[in-house]
């Protein structure tokens, strides 16, 4: 390599593997421009995160079983009771899965006289304990016999152990003797409104207030 060769290459040159590679480039974007060219990338990554949560929603669809038509077991003698869970009642709260739960286990799971196979009184509502036994009961029962995850082994140890339980709980803890003969009869802890009945009195009243009318005042309740 002669002095004339290093004289002719540019500042900007440099030599790699034997090779001069010239490091010119474009002039330096501005602050402005880097601004404008990351908010686009902002905008395409948003656009590309909907599509993703689309298909992940589609791909739901296909794969899983409608909740309007959930897979019954081949044990389930009798039609499942309605639920909020079921699609043509997703506007109904948890409570109409329950109630209707009450129903199916009042029409099924009482015994023999003298047994703890008793039917679930019309006030279970006023007892808060046996409102919360009632609840998990219904979703474990659900669990057992609706979806593709429901198993013999599990809707028998419902029948085996779940239920006989509750049914001594009942009969023994949280119900007064009187309330499946005479009405209700107040025992252990009082009634008190559910969550949902907050949420929608709280509704009601937020309502009431953006109409431009007065929020009445909350005061407790036994319903």
């Amino acid at each position: 390599m002669s002095d004339d060769d290093i004289a002719a290459r540019p500042d900007n040159a440099t030599e790699h593997d034997g090779r001069t590679v010239d490091w010119e480039g474009p002039e330096p974007r501005s602050l402005n421009e880097l601004n404008e060219a990351v908010a686009g990338l902002e905008t395409v990554a948003r656009a590309l995160r909907r599509q993703i949560e689309q298909l992940s929603e589609r791909l739901a669809e296909l794969t899983d079983e409608p909740e309007s038509d959930p897979r019954l077991a081949r044990w389930l003698t009798f039609l499942p009771p309605e639920a909020a869970e079921d699609k043509e009642h997703r506007g109904e709260t948890p409570l109409f899965t329950l109630a209707h739960f009450v129903q199916y286990y009042n029409d099924t799971y009482v015994g023999n006289l003298g047994t703890r196979a008793l039917a679930i009184p019309d006030c279970w509502l006023d007892h808060p304990g046996l409102v919360a036994e009632i609840a998990t009961l219904a979703y474990t029962w659900r669990e057992a016999h609706l979806g593709k995850k429901a198993t013999a082994r599990d809707a028998q140890y419902w029948h085996d152990h779940w239920r006989p339980s509750f049914a001594e709980r009942m009969a023994t803890e949280w119900v007064h003797q009187r309330c499946r003969s005479d009405g209700h009869k107040t025992a252990g802890a009082p009634a008190r409104p559910d969550r949902f009945t907050l949420e929608h009195r709280q509704r009601e009243a937020q309502a009431v207030v953006e109409s431009g009318g007065t929020a009445p005042k909350s005061a407790p309740s036994q319903s």
